[in-house]
Order: C-alpha cells, then structure tokens, then sequence
C-alpha cells in the first residue's frame, strides 16, 4: 500500500530523511488511520502540514499497541524514544491516548523538486493506494 503521512513539523521529515528518525509513531484515542491497517513493504510519503510532498521511506516493521496504560508507555518510552527522537514532552502530550502504531522506518529518500498534492482535508493519514 502507499500511504501519505502528514507532519506539523518540518524537522520531523528532515530527521527521516537523513535517516535520524528511524521510527514513526501515530497515537489516537480511537482506531484511526494507520492503526491496523498499515505493514511491511508499504510506503510512506511524506509531506509538510500546507506543504509539498518531500520524500518517501519503506517501511520495515510495524508494532499496534491498544488500550495503553502507563506501564506500557514507560517501556515504549525506554525502549524507542532514541529512534523516535523523541523527550519526555512526547510521551506525557499522548498518556491518554489508546492506540498506537509504532512504524519502523528504512531506505528514506527525497524528492528532487517540490511535488504538490492537493489535500485540503485536516487528516494526519491518508491511504493513498491499496493492493490487490
């Protein structure tokens, strides 16, 4: 499947991009995109919040968390928050969300020129193409 991943910040793309960011995760309070319905193999696009689409990273792995507790998120907080690039702020912005789709990243590659898409909708996720 390819997916389109949005990110409010630029820096985000930019860390996956020169391969710093090696982990993604969407946390949500309710079964949302891509929870379920992501995998390995499929690809990811990336693109700014109002931006162009910038590149695109492989996905190697993914884990599905749900009905996260404060134990769970402890343990996902040391184990992961190095690939995630993530501090202490991140984790305690998502201790009342539910689920959480932890996406393992590799082969990242950027776009040479600036490509638009035209997404007017406000969704952080959006399945762009789904196999067969």
């Amino acid at each position: 499947m390819k997916h389109l991943a949005i990110f409010q910040q630029k820096e985000e793309i930019e860390a996956i991009l020169k391969g710093q960011k090696r982990m993604e995760a969407r946390f949500s309070r309710e079964k949302t995109l891509p929870y379920g319905r992501i995998q390995k193999g499929d690809e990811i696009y990336l693109k700014e919040s109002g931006g162009p689409l910038v590149g695109k990273v492989e996905v190697d792995n993914v884990l599905f968390y749900e009905e996260l507790t404060p134990e769970m998120l402890g343990k996902l907080r040391k184990e992961y928050s190095q690939d995630l690039g993530v501090d202490e702020r991140f984790w305690s912005r998502y201790s009342k969300h539910r689920y959480l789709s932890l996406i393992f990243l590799k082969n990242p590659e950027r776009f040479v020129g600036k490509v638009r898409f035209p997404k007017k909708d406000r969704r952080g996720w959006v399945i762009l193409k789904e196999e067969k």
